[in-house]
């Protein structure tokens, strides 16, 4: 028997809990749109400009976690995270705070924190992405003198230093994403977002406004490109061509929903549980958990269709995918090994292992190459158990354990 895990999901709603009164209060003018603004309470006492730190994180005692055998012997560090981090290019963001102001943290792969900003409790949304220059964090805040989109504006800081790029940018709503993608918020708090704005990664500027643009469809952006349904198809632009051309620009490639029995007005897009080269990444597309396709987004390749999730070890290129069985695919897309999925979810991938919760909620560590189930941490080792969620080419990983999110890095 592995070590019981908790569902992640789960763990994010119980981590932001402490939050939800707050940010039940605040919501009419906190990351979305207010009828009434007289009405809203005041906002907190907090700093949204980044803040250079160039400070080294706080260090674990490692007897305090059972870690994985991949990380055993690292060095763990603890931002202050409380929900689940993003990455790329070994820097890693998540925030963590209290009831009414979210801090948060830029991290590189020593473990020294870079810069941290603050953000009220409600706008807890942020991604990562890119241009041809540069990897950006957006992150969404409030303000009270915006008119015509509502109280939501966004900014976006280099993701080394945290200096300003471009913003604040007006939107209808909080974060969506993928990407730079933001929505209105639903009617009355409750049921399916509102009209979306796709935002430029190099600019702020709105690419797509589904709100003035009704026969189109955002779908989602991946550090530069985008996803659009227009004309029953799912099509990829690059977001400079749209930037340049509109949305006349030609699809760099197009699939028809048709040949997947999608509904275009259903489809919804996904990043995979990793990517090991987000420039060279992929998505899943589909209407729900049990029929997306993985598409390599360069080209358009299909990796892979009927699927619940999918995630690539970056240090090998191998692709795990969970539908109706788990199989695994070599770079060159050809299938290694299909078993059994038995209510399988993702926990993590990389260094070779595919990190997996069974349906009693314990851990397994699958090899990607050959799918066969490994050891995952000593047996005689106390401690919390730390699952891996991100494990880097390098080795750089991130664990959660007890509602927070740890940095491992290599001595």
């Amino acid at each position: 028997m592995q070590p019981k895990t908790t569902d992640r999901s789960a763990a994010v709603q119980h981590r932001l809990l402490t939050g939800v009164l707050v940010a039940a209060a605040v919501t009419l003018s906190g990351c979305s749109s207010s009828d009434n603004a007289s009405q809203t309470p005041p906002l907190p006492d907090y700093q949204p400009d980044p803040v250079s730190v160039n400070a080294a994180a706080s260090k674990v005692d490692p007897a305090e976690l059972r870690l994985p055998l991949q990380l055993e012997d690292d060095t763990i560090v603890d931002p202050g995270w409380q929900t689940p981090p993003h990455s790329v290019d070994n820097m890693f963001l998540s925030a963590g705070g209290d009831d009414s102001v979210l801090t948060f943290r830029a991290v590189d792969d020593t473990g020294t924190i870079r810069w941290e900003a603050q953000r009220p409790i409600s706008c807890s949304g942020f991604t990562l992405t890119s241009d041809d220059e540069q990897r950006y964090a957006v992150l969404a805040d409030i303000d009270s003198e915006a008119q015509d989109l509502g109280d939501t504006v966004v900014n976006a800081y280099e993701l080394d230093t945290g200096e300003s790029h471009w913003g604040p940018v007006p939107v209808p709503g909080p974060h969506t994403g993928p990407g730079t993608v933001f929505a209105a918020p639903p009617d009355q708090g409750m049921g399916d977002s509102g009209a979306k704005v796709l935002l430029d990664p190099a600019t702020g500027d709105v690419l797509v406004d589904e709100a003035e643009q009704s026969e189109i469809i955002v779908l989602g952006e991946f550090h530069g490109t985008v996803l659009l349904v227009q004309d029953d198809q799912v099509q990829a632009h690059s977001a400079a061509d749209l930037a340049e051309t509109g949305i006349d620009a030609t699809p760099q490639w197009t699939i028809d929903a048709a040949d997947y029995g999608w509904q275009p007005e259903q489809l919804t897009a996904a990043t995979p549980a990793t990517v090991a080269d987000p420039d060279h990444g992929a998505a899943l597309i589909g209407t729900d958990n049990q029929d997306q396709a993985l598409i390599d987004l360069t080209g358009g390749e299909v990796l892979a269709d009927q699927l619940a999730d999918a995630g690539q070890d970056p240090s090998s290129g191998t692709w795990v995918t969970l539908g109706h069985q788990l199989v695994g695919y070599d770079t060159d897309g050809r299938q290694l090994y299909a078993h059994p999925n038995d209510d399988l979810d993702f926990a993590g991938v990389g260094a070779a292992m595919a990190y997996l919760k069974n349906a009693d909620g314990d851990l397994e560590a699958h090899n990607v190459v050959t799918g066969d189930i490994g050891r995952a941490y000593r047996p005689d080792d106390t401690g919390t158990v730390a699952v891996p969620t991100i494990i880097s080419p390098t080795g750089i990983g991130v664990v959660e354990a007890d509602d927070r999110f740890y940095l491992s890095t290599p001595q």
